[in-house]
């Protein structure tokens, strides 16, 4: 029942995979509208890390052919919380890439602040705290939609991106029959992230975007961002977040080291662990993600998890081959960042690259580095 009703919901979001296509073109960026220059030297110089560690023959081979990929944009990799290799095809250091749903876990690692402030319960509170869903069509029923049912993609809210274009993005979405009762089944829905970002704004009476630059982005000294909002001036939800390569990095680290910077603890651990696990499991290499690796996956509160090995890794992904990746028995994080026009042929050529091949070669970090 489950797969059908995915199987389904895909065929059902066509429409909305295009329009979202055309939202593109209209990101509010000016870096998007500079014709990209490629860069086809590369420097292989790996810091940090020797032989002695890890076949690094073996990872120059690896990250050639992913490197070679005509959508690549960069790529950088960071191994018991070192830089050890970094590399721009398209763009520098100083480059804010459009990561999209990246975006996602961002506001989700947002909301685990909330929790670990106790500025909100739990995740089972609905969101007829929030808001008003007398302002919307059939309140009953979507008064029932918890913070954990939006975290998790198993609200039931279509995923219709055409919100953005909207003077009244909220009513928009929420105006929209649901596809399902909420918590019966998963539908991704940035639509759905987006009324997270409004339950957020309620609750502390303030952006999220302002609050992630206060609470994660400025101890983690991230100030090269940019964050699109929507007609009335809040955070998109859904995607909308610039990073540079090194910042996406940062970003990881923090949860490879169970959401502390250096002697800072910015997000809890509990939280990190919670968020980072499988809420809904299921199979992946199907339907819009079929380009993710082929095995028991799952999906967090806005995390990606899949296995590689005996272990569970997890990751931000984001549209066209975005990438922040996580395996904390590693100690390792990877930050990709891709084309959008990118084809569903390298997206599963960088995906297998990632997961079957890279993440691999690394060892375990050693007990005094966890």
């Amino acid at each position: 029942m489950f797969k059908i009703f995915v199987k389904i919901n895909a065929i059902k979001n066509i429409s909305a995979i295009l329009i979202f296509s055309l939202l593109l073109l209209s990101c509010e960026d000016n870096d998007s509208s500079i014709k990209e220059i490629v860069n086809s030297d590369v420097e292989w110089q790996f810091t940090n890390v020797d032989d002695s560690v890890l076949d690094l023959e073996l990872l120059k081979s690896n990250l050639s052919e992913l490197i070679d990929s005509n959508y690549l944009r960069a790529i950088a990799i960071s191994y018991n919380d070192q830089l050890i290799f970094d590399h721009y095809k398209i763009g520098d250091a100083d480059k804010r890439y459009p990561v999209y749903s990246v975006t996602k876990s961002v506001l989700s690692a947002a909301f685990g602040k909330l929790f670990d402030q106790e500025l909100i319960e739990n995740e089972n509170m609905t969101i007829d705290a929030f808001l008003n869903m007398y302002d919307y069509n059939d309140p009953e029923i979507k008064s029932t939609i918890s913070v954990k049912h939006l975290l998790s993609m198993q609200s039931g809210i279509q995923d219709d991106v055409n919100y953005i274009r909207s003077d009244t993005p909220i009513k928009y979405i929420l105006d929209q029959n649901l596809l399902y009762a909420p918590g019966r089944f998963w539908n991704y829905s940035s639509a759905g992230t987006h009324i997270l970002s409004a339950v957020f704004q309620k609750i502390t009476n303030e952006n999220p975007e302002s609050f992630v630059k206060k609470h994660i982005f400025d101890p983690l000294e991230i100030t090269n961002y940019f964050w699109e909002v929507d007609a009335n001036g809040l955070s998109n939800g859904g995607w909308g977040l610039y990073l540079t390569l090194h910042d996406m990095i940062k970003f990881g680290m923090l949860f490879s080291n169970d959401g502390k910077w250096n002697s800072d603890q910015l997000i809890s651990q509990s939280w990190v662990n919670r968020s980072t696990s499988k809420m809904r499991a299921f199979r992946s290499g199907s339907g819009s993600w079929e380009y993710l690796p082929d095995n028991e996956a799952g999906y967090g509160y806005l995390w990606w998890i899949n296995t590689v090995g005996d272990n569970e890794v997890f990751s931000a992904l984001g549209y066209g081959g975005q990438y922040i990746v996580v395996d904390k028995t590693r100690k390792l994080v990877l930050a990709i960042t891709s084309k959008e026009s990118s084809s569903i042929s390298y997206r599963r050529k960088i995906s297998s690259i990632v997961f079957n091949d890279l993440v691999p070669i690394f060892p375990a970090a050693s007990p005094s580095n966890n």
